[in-house]
């Protein structure tokens, strides 16, 4: 095992009617619209560009109507066409500015506004459900969020803006200076391969869902965006705006497909096959040894995950392949795929910590390939259970689905307390330089598992809040809690909160009737008594 650390808008009622640009004056901007740091007035383009294209973000400097006429201006390889022009008008951006963020309670009364400055009920639609889409992606992708031309579908499968920082230094650490962005969706990790200065093109199937990207990556002279579907895709063939075929590819497949009548929701796919590219294509494309990423959800079985024999062929007689599950802000956020020499020397799987600058707060890596580890020993008759003066360690979500809880036991001299739980015990805390790695509560005492002894528990100690926190048992905790706190009355003032985990030891299978339920009450390492 290798482990690496490093380690109150205003009111603007009254000013709608300056919201909708006249055709000949730019109209002044209002003090609540200058107050949200927009600097800028909106640039008016040549008339030729707004005939050429019809279309122009007003309210942003950086991306005028022609820069916009020059991004599309260049052909596109057989197979593909250039994106067509986002359905927007320039008052229509410009008034999606003026109502950012988006303000529920004045939803009624915005939409009238829009109405009555001659805005159909089509248009004054798409733009209430601009500026509350990016109102949304304001935690995805931060202030840049009120710039971008987002779809629901687009927003949701993106990638966040620290991550996808992070996937482009991973391209320049291999020495990859072009990447093709297969199946680019708002173009959310194209815009951060070309902040970091890559050269990308960007290829979506949807005409308007690329018309976005398009709007998203205009101020990036680097970049291309294309219709067409990926499968396509002939290595060599897609070249960048310096006429250079690209060096690396990226490929996000589709899992939600649109269901319904009126396709209104998305419903997440789990069958690799079933993705858009399937991934048998997304195989083919790391069989001809190009440096590759591919973005998968972080619950993708295990048994997906392919062998160096899968991508292995006379093009790529010497492959790679690293499984990166990666973390941010507490969560696990996707699986990553790296191939060939997008992929590090002696790293199979990888649990990968990022921060919010994209940088890497913590990293546990292996070599050994996934289910290559040997089997655990059971403990003895519950020996490993951890006592009243001990710790419990949580491993976070990455470590435990790159499969290094065993690794992570070992480096900070811990055990596992059933080899089948990802719950470590320890006599010791947590190792300040593992904290991004497990989460560490001192053992209070242990509790009972029955509902009513339990909640006799919870009465005789005067809890009046409790946390659950649960592995391999059946239960709900929020069904458990409103049990347990059921007739329990808050005096003012008062609050004794609990934080209770359970979990189960023992046999399995044939040998189930020697399972174990057990309970702990815990503390989280460093809360106050």
């Amino acid at each position: 095992m290798i482990a690496r650390f490093f380690c109150a808008r205003q009111s603007t009622s009254s000013t709608l009617e300056s919201r909708r640009a006249p055709v000949k004056k730019d109209p002044p901007r209002s003090a609540a619209f200058r107050a949200r740091g927009n600097a800028h007035r909106p640039i008016r383009p040549p008339p030729h560009v707004l005939h050429h294209t019809g279309y122009a973000p007003a309210a942003y400097r950086h991306t005028t109507l022609e820069d916009m006429a020059n991004f599309t201006a260049s052909g596109a390889p057989l197979g593909f066409t250039n994106p067509p022009a986002p359905p927007f008008t320039p008052q229509s951006l410009q008034a999606a500015d003026e109502l950012y963020p988006y303000d529920p309670s004045r939803s009624l009364t915005d939409a009238a506004a829009l109405r009555a400055q001659g805005f159909t009920p089509e248009e004054s639609a798409a733009i209430l459900t601009l500026v509350k889409t990016r109102t949304r992606a304001e935690a995805k992708f931060g202030e840049r969020a009120r710039r971008l031309l987002l779809t629901e579908e687009g927003f949701e499968q993106s990638t966040r803006s620290p991550v996808a920082r992070y996937h482009a230094q991973r391209f320049l650490k291999a020495q990859v200076g072009s990447v093709a962005d297969l199946g680019c969706g708002i173009g959310a990790d194209s815009v951060a391969f070309a902040s970091a200065g890559l050269a990308t093109v960007s290829v979506e199937r949807d005409p308007v869902t690329a018309s976005f990207a398009a709007h998203n990556l205009a101020s990036y002279g680097q970049s291309r965006v294309l219709v067409g579907d990926v499968t396509d895709y002939e290595h060599g063939a897609l070249c960048t705006a310096a006429g250079e075929p690209v060096q690396g590819i990226w490929c996000d497949p589709a899992r939600r497909e649109l269901e319904g009548a009126k396709k209104t929701r998305t419903e997440r796919i789990f069958d690799p096959e079933a993705f858009s590219p399937p991934f048998s294509f997304v195989l083919s494309l790391a069989r001809l040894g190009v440096p590759m990423g591919v973005k998968l959800g972080p619950g993708t079985a295990h048994e997906a995950i392919p062998s160096l024999e899968d991508i292995a062929g006379a093009a790529n007689p010497q492959p790679r392949v690293e499984a990166q599950w990666v973390q941010h802000a507490g969560s696990v956020v996707e699986l990553v795929l790296w191939f060939n020499a997008a992929a590090r020397e002696s790293v199979a799987r990888a649990a990968t910590i990022v921060g919010d600058a994209g940088e890497v707060l913590g990293e546990m890596t292996s070599a050994e390939p996934l289910g290559a580890a040997a089997p655990l020993a059971a403990p003895d008759d519950g020996a490993g259970l951890p006592v009243a003066g001990g710790y419990l360690y949580e491993p976070s979500g990455a470590v435990i689905r790159a499969q290094l809880v065993h690794d992570l036991a070992c480096a900070v001299g811990a055990h596992r307390i059933d080899p089948r739980i990802a719950y470590l015990s320890a006599e010791h805390p947590l190792p300040a330089s593992y904290a991004e790695f497990a989460a560490c509560y001192e053992v209070l005492e242990r509790v009972p598992v029955g509902q009513k002894q339990l909640k006799r528990w919870v009465r005789e100690h005067g809890i009046n809040a409790v946390t659950i926190k649960k592995r391999g048992v059946d239960i709900v905790p929020e069904k458990l809690r409103a049990a347990l706190l059921a007739g329990v009355k808050k005096k003012k003032g008062e609050y004794k909160p609990a934080t209770l985990v359970f979990t189960r030891v023992g046999g399995s299978g044939e040998d189930a009737a020697r399972t174990e339920h057990v309970g702990w009450w815990v503390r989280p390492q460093g809360a106050a008594e």
